[in-house]
């Protein structure tokens, strides 16, 4: 621990057996994590739930990741927000971060489910489809 972390920083609950067997999200991320490590452990050629673009793909990538949608996108990992939230947020209109969402759909950066909207009929909620983008580009050959 650093100078500044004390043991009271932390929870002192711990997640026990029955917490994983009544969360299927966690059920989720377990399944996928021993997925990753088997892969690892095999030595495979590429690893479960990553992506890999090849250099047209990647100039798209990036022509596609514009300053607007990078915010959209920074905004949907902070907090789950509906596409009417975002473009509120971004003080932008609906139609435009629709588009936008769209295109970051089309990346495979998010996700889009239609939920029930108490009272209002349905919304759209942005799901961020990993956590962090890792970027790897070689200039030379």
């Amino acid at each position: 621990m650093s100078e500044k972390t004390t043991r009271d920083d932390f929870s002192s609950e711990k997640i026990t057996r029955d917490d994983f067997l009544n969360d299927p999200e966690l059920q989720d991320l377990t399944r996928k994590g021993i997925e990753v490590a088997k892969a690892l452990d095999a030595s495979a050629p590429s690893l479960p739930y990553a992506v890999t673009f090849n250099s047209v793909e990647f100039a798209t990538f990036i022509s596609e990741l514009t300053p607007k949608r990078f915010e959209l996108l920074r905004l949907a990992f902070k907090k789950t927000h509906s596409i009417s939230e975002l473009a509120n947020a971004v003080s932008r209109e609906h139609s435009a971060v629709s588009k936008d969402i769209g295109r970051l759909k089309k990346l495979g950066l998010v996700k889009v489910e239609e939920v029930s909207n108490a009272g209002h009929g349905r919304k759209k909620i942005v799901i961020p489809v990993a956590e962090a983008i890792s970027i790897n580009a070689s200039l030379i050959g």
